[in-house]
């Protein structure tokens, strides 16, 4: 898993934007998987915690729980009609920021996951003890029983936000899950672009011309400045 430092000026942004609209539970949501969902959810835990609060982070993956299994080692058993076993799971992560692994896939547990209302209320425990609730999900557009249904856990939050990678996402995915979104009334913060698979094409311009113009500087430096002054090329237009 990349980790993606807390201090970079796009999460600043993000974390602002979240401090702003007074959001204290928040779901990271993606379309299809590998879009960075994941990587975003750690970065904001821990930009929180340098802001004071204390973070707990919910992997409800249970798809791909990357978290759970990289800083956990498993799934655990517990519920969202059970306090005490939400409680008897939750992990430390670091100071300040704790995990609460993704549940076992049982059938009657499952279930209980698809209840908005059961959502809220754990959020609204958690929020007794804990300044921010952030959500892995299982990807919007990955819909089988034995995952836990993305849009249904942003609905019970203040917010989502959507992460779309460019190179990686596809647009009728994207597309489908902005559909899911506006009939589940989901408050979609925002939309995160993960250009990593996908860079603007001044930076790939820029890496190019280093690697093949390294034997005449004065003529690489020159057009270096000529592609950093070409607005067009750095994708802003249309985001």
């Amino acid at each position: 898993m990349n980790i993606l430092p807390e201090t970079f000026v796009e999460i600043e942004q993000i974390y602002q934007l979240i401090a702003n609209e007074n959001i204290k539970s928040l779901a990271i949501n993606c379309s299809q998987g590998k879009e960075g969902g994941t990587e975003l959810v750690l970065a904001l835990a821990r930009r929180h915690k340098v802001a004071g609060s204390k973070v707990l982070i919910v992997d409800l993956n249970t798809f791909k729980p990357a978290i759970t299994n990289q800083y956990i080692n498993g799934k655990k058993s517990w519920s969202l009609d059970d306090m005490n076993s939400q409680t008897a799971c939750i992990a430390k992560f670091t100071d300040m920021i704790d995990i609460l692994p993704a549940p076992k896939s049982e059938q009657d547990q499952n279930i209980s996951f698809r209840d908005e209302k059961k959502i809220k209320n754990s959020i609204e425990y958690w929020l007794q003890h804990y300044n921010f609730i952030i959500f892995d999900t299982c990807a919007i557009t990955r819909t089988n029983f034995s995952n836990i249904p993305g849009e249904v856990i942003a609905r019970g939050c203040d917010a989502s936000l959507l992460v779309v990678a460019p190179g990686i996402s596809l647009e009728s995915s994207v597309v489908k899950t902005i559909k899911i979104f506006k009939y589940n009334n989901v408050k979609l913060l925002g939309t995160v672009i993960n250009d990593v698979k996908c860079p603007p094409l001044d930076m790939q311009l820029r890496n190019s011309v280093r690697r093949r113009l390294h034997g005449f500087p004065i003529f690489k430096q020159w057009l270096l400045n000529r592609i950093s002054n070409v607005e067009l090329l750095k994708g802003k237009f249309g985001r």
